[in-house]
């Protein structure tokens, strides 16, 4: 028991104290080192997340935009495939009647496009 006496008697002595005050303030300076290290990293992550979120955002605009180009280029082409379309049906009517002055009857043009088929 004696050397349990002795312990005490030197946490009460001035040296005592003063370690453990010093051991108290590293203690509370390592717990503010940590919390503030868990926080910086909280932040970096944050500032990752949000990067990643602006990233995104911006191949979202880039998608939009690609999208509706595709949108306008397909419309552009039915448009030029109707024109055509229209453009042919006409060059088969005007076929389909020889002009007068060809000397060429319907019967021969007929054959004509029965060959080339």
């Amino acid at each position: 028991m004696i050397p349990l006496f002795k312990a005490w008697g030197f946490v009460g002595s001035p040296i005592g104290r003063a370690l453990g005050v010093g051991l108290i303030a590293i203690l509370a300076l390592g717990y503010a080192y940590m919390r503030g290290e868990e926080s910086g990293r909280a932040d970096s992550q944050e500032d990752a997340l949000r990067a990643q979120i602006e990233t995104l955002r911006a191949d979202l605009r880039i998608t939009m935009r690609a999208a509706e180009q595709a949108a306008a280029q397909e419309a552009a082409a039915e448009a030029r495939e109707a024109n055509l379309n229209e453009r042919l049906k006409t060059y088969e009517n005007d076929l389909a009647v020889p002009p007068a002055d060809s000397g060429f009857t319907a019967d021969d043009v007929r054959g004509l496009r029965e060959l080339t088929r």
